[in-house]
């Protein structure tokens, strides 16, 4: 089998070096090719704002989409011509991730968002769902219920299309936490998005 690659851009106000970022990542590759026979390299990096934020310690806001979609782009680039590819991010990066592979010349298996972004916080009318109409490749949305990008509610009264199969975590936010109530925690709720992601990379390749 070729081999499997998975580009995750981290979210507007953390790097790649997040704690959810991390966990993401080593949950999808442990143990991965005993239980799931396959190996999934995951790719991690920072947007150039991020990198200065690291560099100066200051706050600042995030590039304008074509410079973020140019560092996802290069990223794309960095993986073998013959390899198997998926694109993906955390929130704002699920969206550079979709605009990148409306940019890209290479086949491009699969898309997976963690959180998507169907609208600012408390302006559903501000929808940000024509992104999704544009492309056709098959999709994986983890969506935690309680979303205020989108919870599940408000998802339910747009049309999604088919191509993108949506993943609800229980009574979770936008970083995919649960409620206490549940009886889960992070770790938890990480460990059902990560399952759910080598099911649908198994799916496609």
């Amino acid at each position: 089998m070729n081999e499997i690659y998975l580009i995750l851009a981290h979210g507007a106000g953390a790097g790649s070096d997040s704690d959810f970022m991390q966990q993401v990542c080593n949950k999808i590759t442990k143990h991965q090719q005993e239980v799931h026979a396959l190996s999934i390299k995951v790719i991690l990096f920072d947007f150039p704002y991020m990198q200065t934020i690291k560099e100066s310690g200051k706050k600042r806001p995030p590039d304008r989409m074509p410079t973020l979609v140019d560092a996802y782009l290069a990223q794309i680039d960095k993986v073998p011509a013959d390899a198997k590819l998926f694109v993906g991010g955390k929130s704002m990066g699920s969206r550079v991730a979709l605009n990148a592979y409306l940019q890209s010349k290479r086949p491009i298996d699969g898309f997976i968002a963690l959180g998507y972004p169907f609208h600012p916080p408390g302006k559903p009318e501000k929808h940000r769902i024509d992104l999704l109409y544009q492309c056709d490749l098959p999709g994986l949305i983890i969506q935690g219920e309680r979303d205020t990008f989108g919870n599940r509610d408000q998802v339910g009264k747009f049309t999604v299309q088919d191509n993108y199969e949506i993943r609800w975590i229980e009574k979770a936010d936008h970083s995919l936490k649960p409620l206490k109530s549940t009886g889960l925690d992070s770790d938890d709720t990480l460990n059902e998005a990560s399952e759910y992601i080598k099911e649908f990379v198994i799916k496609h390749v």
